[in-house]
């Protein structure tokens, strides 16, 4: 028997679904080109949607920055949930911040994307 719970569910996943969808759709070259002009903003509307999408991802496997000094470098890595400190640090570290805020950009459409190609394939395989 379903509950209300189930269809909460339902509606949650479905909601989700479309926002992610929105959120890829604008997710194009002139957004990423903005970004890449000037990670700290000003954005337009467009970019500052995208950003904000991205940003408010689940925790779980998010790309941030971090500082390794005053004033930098600065580094990049994944919050894991389990991992000493729920933490694991890429490789590599960046001079700007701004270089590494878009490495963290590139990562988050990288995932959002892949986002998509996952869903792609289980609806093919749903039938």
């Amino acid at each position: 028997m379903r509950t209300s719970s189930d269809r909460e569910a339902e509606l949650a996943a479905l909601f989700q679904a479309r926002f992610f969808e929105r959120l890829r759709d604008n997710c194009d070259s002139g957004v990423i080109g903005a970004y890449e002009r000037s990670p700290l903003g000003p954005h337009d509307d467009k970019t500052r949607r995208v950003v904000r999408g991205l940003g408010g991802a689940s925790i779980a496997g998010k790309a941030i920055v971090i500082s390794l000094g005053i004033d930098g470098p600065w580094g990049v890595g994944n919050i894991v949930i389990g991992e000493p400190g729920n933490f694991f640090r890429s490789p590599g570290t960046f001079l700007t911040y701004d270089d590494a805020l878009r490495h963290v950009f590139s990562l988050r459409c990288r995932a959002l994307f892949a986002t998509e190609s996952r869903e792609t394939d289980s609806q093919s395989h749903n039938g």
